[in-house]
């Protein structure tokens, strides 16, 4: 067992998970705060839509004479980035000018996405792949996947650490931080492209059924202990790693799949502090 966890591909997992914890640490704790999971979720179901066009053009790919066509078709998750960065505009847009209900527009979106991501996954012939982007294939990820998540890790914590007072003025008052001159309308935008970024990595950890969780628990464990935002950063970052680490520790000990043990894993530390706080008062 020990020559397992030993294994190149099991630490190169292992990597992938704590570097994953820094983007969705983070991200959640804004989402959380700003109670914006609902956007969140929107926003990863057209991804998946993405990643269904993403197979469907690979597909096509096969069938066209044209080299250059088959040379440029992008990696399904190249596609649902671009996707999820515009559906995350979008839907800044709509929540912020429609004057139909914001929660029946979201749902429109959040629906559509995903039945265009199952249908475009379904008519390919010999797809297998969809049961790895709905639950994660975190174990089964490559050299240039932990290299991603590094980069959008990076990403995500300059651009936190730029902005981090904006972001804390827009989750905590934005009505009042409009009023002192800060563009409130651009950092909400800015914060639902992170998230749009966030959920596509998220994707190769835990998959796009699990993703709202991960983006969600570790922060909202961190926020029971916490009422500053930037120490709730922090310990939502650590509950992440300790939830992805564990997770894939039980996982690889009894050969259950990685990213359903590592929500409920992340799920148990939530309730267990619940529970805590809740007696403590």
């Amino acid at each position: 067992m020990w020559d397992t966890f030993f294994s190149p591909i099991i630490i190169q997992a292992f990597v992938i998970g704590g570097l994953s914890a820094i983007a969705f640490g983070l991200i959640g704790v804004f989402i959380v705060v700003r109670r914006i999971g609902y956007l969140a979720g929107a926003i990863a179901h057209c991804a998946f839509g993405g990643i269904g066009v993403g197979i469907g053009l690979q597909y096509l790919a096969t069938l066209s004479s044209f080299a250059v066509f088959q040379v440029f078709v992008p990696d399904p998750m190249v596609v649902a980035m671009i996707v999820a960065i515009i559906s995350a505009l979008m839907i800044g847009v709509i929540r912020m000018v429609s004057k139909e209900r914001e929660d029946t527009v979201i749902g429109a979106i959040w629906a559509t996405g995903m039945a265009i991501g199952l249908f475009l996954v379904e008519i390919v012939p010999n797809n297998r792949s969809i049961s790895n982007y709905l639950f994660g294939t975190i174990i089964f990820n490559t050299k240039e996947d932990a290299l991603s998540v590094l980069l959008v890790s990076i990403i995500v914590f300059g651009i936190v650490f730029l902005f981090f007072k904006r972001f804390e003025a827009i989750c905590f008052d934005e009505e009042f931080a409009r009023l002192k001159g800060v563009n409130t309308a651009f950092y909400f935008q800015l914060l639902l492209v992170l998230t749009a970024i966030t959920v596509v990595i998220l994707v190769r950890v835990v998959g796009i059924v699990l993703v709202i969780a991960m983006l969600t628990l570790p922060a909202a464990t961190a926020c029971r202990f916490v009422n500053r935002i930037s120490s709730a950063c922090i310990l939502s970052v650590i509950f992440g790693f300790i939830s992805n680490c564990f997770g894939l520790f039980i996982s690889v000990c009894f050969n259950l799949p990685p990213g359903p043990v590592i929500v409920m894993v992340a799920s148990l530390f939530y309730f267990v502090t619940l529970i805590i706080t809740k007696s403590s008062r």
